[in-house]
């Protein structure tokens, strides 16, 4: 017997409705109707409740080989996933680093690859990053945005501390300071939240450790 009807069968055996089944495990009806109908799968912490509210073992229902293929398959792509996030953080500690030269134009260097770079890197690190879960924990997300604003104003700081920010406001050279301005926020934006990510994102490369 395939998974689908298993689970629509030990349903109503139990006569449980959809809506019932649904309610109990805190997922929609939608999501019930897609697991009977073979259009999806539950995930694992599911199957253990299925097994408690039906009373049947979890061997039964999960004795199914297309399950497991679909479980192995999930996987891989969860394990490809962390991979790429991983590196993602690696190379955003790196472009963060760098940035600092950017910022402070340490020995005359200007490299304005330096900035995009480290945009592009964030972007794809907050798209494989997969354990955004923890900001629905208010004290978590209160954190996170309080120290976002902390690091971003002592960034705002240092760059009016710059001497060549001080030197072209003294020449009242108004056109190349609205522009510095722009470009700085910008940086500062960008090396602000990449270091959140060195800080609040290094669960990803445990992840990625721990998986290996």
């Amino acid at each position: 017997m395939e998974i689908s009807d298993k689970l629509k069968q030990c349903r109503i055996n139990k006569s449980l409705t959809q809506a019932q089944v649904a309610e109990t495990l805190h997922v929609s009806r939608k999501t019930i109707s897609g697991w009977e109908n073979g259009r999806s799968y539950p995930d694992v912490n599911s199957f253990v409740k299925l097994s408690d509210l039906y009373g049947v073992s979890l061997d039964l229902l999960l004795r199914d080989d297309r399950v497991l293929s679909y479980y192995k398959e999930q996987e891989k792509k969860s394990l490809q996933i962390r991979t790429v996030a991983k590196r993602a953080y690696i190379l955003n500690f790196i472009m963060w680093l760098l940035s600092y030269v950017e910022f402070f134009r340490i020995a005359g260097i200007h490299f304005l690859l330096i900035p995009v770079l480290l945009a592009i890197n964030i972007i794809i690190f907050m798209s494989y990053y997969d354990n955004w879960k923890k900001l629905q924990h208010p004290r978590y997300a209160i954190k996170i945005s309080l120290s976002f604003i902390l690091i971003f104003f002592v960034h705002v700081i240092l760059n009016f501390a710059n001497y060549n920010f001080i030197s072209k406001i003294s020449n009242g050279e108004v056109g190349y300071v609205a522009g510095f301005m722009l470009g700085k926020f910008t940086l500062i934006l960008l090396m602000t939240l990449g270091l959140m990510i060195v800080v609040f994102g290094r669960d990803s490369l445990k992840k990625t450790i721990n998986q290996n």
